[in-house]
């Protein structure tokens, strides 16, 4: 094995190896390829964009200057030949190097030449497509300039064009990674739209009760009411009759009324998460006979986006829904801090605590499709949400959002 082999596969197994950053491991590649590539003095990794059917420079070393904006089409240029032809081009005279160069568009010449401006003339010059299985990937272009310096031969084409079936890897992996991360991108943007979705309609659906079914429901009470009052005073069954009903309908009211709240508090969108989580906690401290306290520090004059509040309430929500069902707590308490680099959001109960991971590889459980719902809701605003637990030990679940990822309003 070469000596240049060998600092492939070592960029290549640290590649595979570590957190993917496309233009961090074609440089590095670049780099090597130009420094131990006998005759090279500078070269250019260009990639296939195939939507665009053209080659995109995506990383350059041993130029002065390099410009990104420069896109070859197929058969334009030495890299636009050898993509044409899919197989490696050899050039050894500046005059080859010139009729190549001759072939590109007005404005990529300009860009070639603006590159080569303080560099002598190019003596000679390679370029080896990377494909892999009939699939294109890009095209390696290194130059050759410095004529105390042997050009360019079949032995280092030879070379080269073995390097690149294990280059490839370099660009397909972690290209797969940027895409499966772009995938997963999308899908949170996707399902924040429709979330904010549901909270709008959760919006439309309790001002629909709070304003037109307590108006029918009102006037139906009153209308008994005045019914009632034109009774004469021996129907004593059915005036009776009618305070049932009467009460039956002030029970509605009550019942509607908590439902329209529910849906969506008015406290969210007038006041804000500190308060909507005071209202809410105090209601629920109340009805379920568990103390749950709040503590909020940091607060000021600024107020995150409204999808940010809303996410973080309905967090809150699921968390204690989860202490009411399963920790068997004496108590709770809830914790917002407006920091200066992070929101965060606690939620700890002294209950009987649970193993995390097989809560979560629980397929199909309430409590596995709970905490999964509150992670995907922590990462839609920017943030993650860790969750510590153990048997006997309570439970705590921390959503952390970087105040560099909302919006800030004001009070």
């Amino acid at each position: 094995m070469s000596h240049l082999t060998e600092k492939i596969l070592l960029v290549l197994g640290k590649a595979l190896g570590s957190e993917y950053d496309v233009d961090s491991i074609l440089n590095h590649l670049m780099r090597e390829l130009v420094q131990n590539v006998q005759a090279a003095d500078a070269g250019i990794i260009y990639l296939y964009d195939k939507n665009r059917r053209q080659l995109i420079p995506r990383v350059s070393h041993g130029y002065p200057w390099f410009n990104y904006k420069c896109r070859l089409n197929v058969g334009e240029g030495v890299p636009g030949q050898c993509l044409a032809s899919r197989k490696p081009l050899l050039l050894t005279s500046t005059k080859a190097v010139a009729e190549y160069t001759a072939t590109l568009r007005p404005i990529n010449l300009d860009y070639y030449s603006q590159m080569k401006q303080e560099l002598p003339p190019t003596c000679s010059m390679i370029a080896i497509p990377i494909i892999f299985r009939k699939k294109i990937f890009g095209v390696i272009l290194l130059e050759h300039f410095n004529t105390q310096h042997r050009k360019f031969s079949e032995a280092g084409l030879t070379q080269l064009e073995a390097l690149s079936s294990w280059i490839w890897l370099m660009i397909d992996y972690p290209q797969l990674d940027l895409e499966l991360k772009d995938s997963k991108r999308s899908y949170r943007e996707l399902l924040g739209k429709f979330l904010a979705n549901v909270e709008d309609e959760r919006r439309k659906i309790a001002r629909e009760i709070h304003d037109e079914i307590n108006h029918i429901l009102l006037s139906v009470k009153l209308n008994l009411e005045d019914m009632g009052s034109t009774f004469p005073s021996e129907m004593v069954k059915a005036r009776e009759k009618l305070k049932v009903i009467s009460s039956h309908i002030s029970q509605a009211f009550d019942d509607l009324h908590r439902l329209s709240v529910n849906l969506r508090p008015p406290a969210l969108d007038e006041l804000g998460l500190p308060q909507a989580l005071d209202w809410y906690i105090q209601n629920l401290s109340d009805e379920a006979g568990l103390p749950i306290t709040l503590e909020v520090k940091g607060l000021s004059q600024r107020r995150p986006a409204p999808i940010l509040e809303t996410q973080l309430f309905r967090v809150a929500q699921e968390a204690l829904s989860n202490v009411l069902k399963h920790a068997q707590a004496t108590s709770a308490r809830v914790k917002l801090n407006f920091g200066r680099s992070n929101l965060v959001l606690e939620v700890e109960d002294d209950g009987k605590g649970f193993d995390v991971d097989v809560a979560l590889n629980a397929c199909g459980s309430t409590k596995n499709l709970g905490l999964l719902g509150m992670r995907e809701r922590a990462e839609i605003c920017g943030g993650r949400l860790d969750l510590r637990s153990s048997l006997g030990c309570g439970t705590t679940l921390t959503v952390v959002v970087p105040i560099s990822s909302y919006d800030w309003g004001t009070y």
